[in-house]
């Protein structure tokens, strides 16, 4: 497939240079299949974009080509050469595209999230607390008070099947005081929901409810980290 971008042609816009209404003498329509719309404010991230991610230092009209492939996606296979020509440089627009300030006014500054993976980085390296179906509830409270936490995942085979709250073991021990030798996975409740290190504080809080006050975090092999209401109330002040 033959390929060219088009960023509001015949729209309003705010960077001229990369969609003047030149016709160069040596264009040929055949040789074109389709135009792909980009907005400006997309051709303008996904410059700053490659700059950051990939250490190429282009022009706005360069993000548009990449933003306007990344829209085409669908259309190729994985067998598809897909091949995209920067032409412009950055160093004209490092009063604008590449200066927050600018990006800010118009709307075009896309704020950083806060991820799960820097929430649990203020744990300091602190392990996660678990408990092991067959662990007595006993042995579980001790561990609660001694670390001063409300709530604790339970592992079997090294996966989360389940979790224990203050709140259900209040309640549970209100009911029945023999409770607390039996084992935990006669009493747990449901797991807490497991995210990777780049979930946001957004999708984060979505998780958050009346009936669950825990998330999981997982950064790789054996480095599990939880998530509580307490560090998300943390983290929103910061």
């Amino acid at each position: 497939m033959r390929l060219a971008y088009l960023m509001r042609m015949r729209f309003t816009h705010i960077l001229q240079r990369n969609r003047e209404d030149i016709l160069p003498e040596n264009v040929d329509f055949k040789l074109i299949d389709h135009f792909e719309k980009v907005t400006d404010k997309d051709a303008a991230v996904y410059t700053r974009k490659m700059a950051r991610e990939e250490g190429i230092f282009a022009g706005n009209s360069c993000g548009a080509a990449i933003k306007g492939v990344l829209q085409l996606k669908h259309h190729f296979n994985k067998n598809d050469v897909v091949v995209v020509l920067l032409h412009d440089s950055g160093s004209r627009y490092i009063g604008k595209i590449y200066n927050d300030d600018w990006m800010r006014e118009r709307g075009f500054l896309e704020e950083e999230k806060t991820k799960a993976s820097e929430i649990v980085a203020h744990h300091n390296g602190k392990r996660l607390i678990t408990a092991d179906v067959n662990d007595p509830l006993s042995k579980v409270m001790v561990e609660m008070k001694q670390f001063e936490i409300s709530q604790v995942p339970v592992f079997e085979n090294g996966k989360s099947v389940g979790s224990i709250s203050d709140h259900n073991i209040f309640q549970k021990i209100l009911d029945d005081p023999l409770i607390k030798e039996f084992p935990v996975k006669q009493i747990m409740e449901e797991p807490f929901p497991e995210v990777d290190g780049n979930f946001s504080i957004d999708d984060l809080s979505k998780l958050f409810n009346n009936e669950n006050r825990a998330v999981i975090v997982n950064l790789g092999v054996d480095k599990q980290h939880i998530i509580t209401l307490q560090d998300m109330m943390n983290a929103i002040g910061n």
